[in-house]
């Protein structure tokens, strides 16, 4: 996400009750030095302060803070540079505002079979050679090591983000991670393809190199299947908590017509169906539209559920809005674009839920929907631990509902 809250660490800290030695330089989490109570305390300051100073929010009620049952070890998702180190092979979070690797041993924030697996996948790299790729000079093979594990099943999914596809040590080291690991739970190793030369981890591309190309997946009683490359949130047990608040805040929904922008795969989206509504999710990546599909008609939820896929704006607009009764928007960190903030104010639904990975462009487009929209609540989420960020979550109500306008 973008940056965190500017949280006010001017009062002393006292130690947390876990020591990490990559703390401090590595860029992974920012706040391991405070006690998780004093984090929270911290966060729930930031964002009220945040929130009074804007007008189009001042009124709003702000609930508690929703902590973390588990602020530590709780990551489900590992992406991770490689690189080399007076010749040794790396691979870990980048150092504070910079390219440098810390090179990892260890991680309080990491679910540790995700770390045991890249610690192997980085001795393997290195005892068979694989080309390391050096972003100064854009030559070299392996950029990324991907890994997954799913909520529920504990299945693990591992993969290579490489420069250029076909190459043999990538493959062979594919096969030697899927020998070590697959009576652990490794399910399959993809290739990720990204050819540029950028910041931007993942390419186009993807192919199965050994095993399958997917996780199954169970949570709240609900089955899936994501690919590698699909967006998950990164703490599995917190997000079930975040998707039980949305469903909690749209209020009573048997019967009621809702439309998911930015879906996914659906993890709202198939959870405020089987609330009783009908759903219709919308997400421009085709890959997850398909998935999403596939989890309703799975979780016998295919009559409630439609999957469209299509930006969120245009999809909005095709969909039949009349007695159209809430929206859910989870945007990615940019927000929302003044052409979708002019769709939702122009409609007349009753209910907006809004979640945000963002403070300020989370603000910005509360203040963007007001007055037609007022906000009436809001709640900060936990859903990343010992760090500085926060997932926030809106409610917000139409000033003036006309139907027959």
């Amino acid at each position: 996400m973008a940056k965190g809250l500017p949280l006010d660490r001017a009062t002393p800290s006292t130690l947390a009750p876990v020591h990490c030695p990559h703390f401090g330089p590595c860029g992974g989490c920012s706040l391991l030095d405070v006690r998780y109570t004093e984090e929270v305390g911290m966060k729930e300051a930031a964002f009220a302060a945040l929130v009074r100073g804007s007008d189009a929010l001042r009124k709003a009620k702000i609930l508690p803070l929703l902590r973390a049952r588990e602020p530590l070890f709780y990551r489900t998702s590992l992406k991770v540079p490689f690189g080399r180190k007076d010749g040794a092979v790396v691979a870990g979070f980048f150092k504070r505002r910079t390219h440098s690797i810390v090179d990892l041993a260890g991680c309080a924030i990491q679910d540790p079979l995700l770390t045991e697996l890249m610690l192997d996948v980085k001795r393997l790299a290195a005892a068979i050679g694989v080309s390391i790729y050096d972003e100064r000079s854009h030559h070299g093979v392996l950029r990324h090591f991907l890994a997954r594990v799913g909520a529920g099943t504990r299945e693990l999914l591992a993969g290579f983000v490489v420069r250029t596809p076909g190459d043999a040590a990538i493959r062979e080291l594919a096969l030697a991670t899927m020998e070590a690991w697959s009576g652990r739970g490794l399910v399959g190793v993809v290739e990720n393809v990204n050819r540029e030369r950028t910041n931007v981890i993942l390419g186009e591309a993807t192919t199965t190199l050994v095993g399958r190309g997917h996780l199954d997946e169970e949570a709240d009683d609900l089955r899936s299947r994501t690919p590698l490359e699909a967006f998950v949130q990164v703490n599995a047990a917190q997000a079930s908590a975040l998707y039980r608040e949305v469903v909690r805040r749209l209020g009573p929904l048997d019967g009621k017509r809702v439309v998911d922008l930015y879906s996914g795969f659906g993890p709202i989206a198939l959870r405020v169906a089987r609330a009783g509504a009908h759903v219709v999710a919308i997400e421009r990546n085709q890959v997850a539209a398909r998935e999403g599909a596939l989890a309703a008609d799975d979780n016998g939820l295919a009559d409630r559920v439609t999957f469209l896929a299509a930006d969120a704006e245009h999809g909005l607009r095709a969909t039949d809005a009349a007695g159209l009764d809430a929206v859910v928007v989870d945007p990615p960190r940019r927000g929302l674009a003044p052409g979708l903030i002019a769709t939702l104010k122009s409609l007349a639904f009753r209910r907006l839920v809004y979640v945000s990975c963002n403070p300020e462009t989370f603000v910005r487009d509360l203040e963007a929907l007001a007055p037609d929209l007022r906000v009436v609540e809001l709640r900060p989420v936990d859903l990343f631990p010992r760090t500085e960020h926060l997932e926030s979550i809106a409610v917000l109500d139409r000033v003036h509902v006309d139907r027959d306008g």
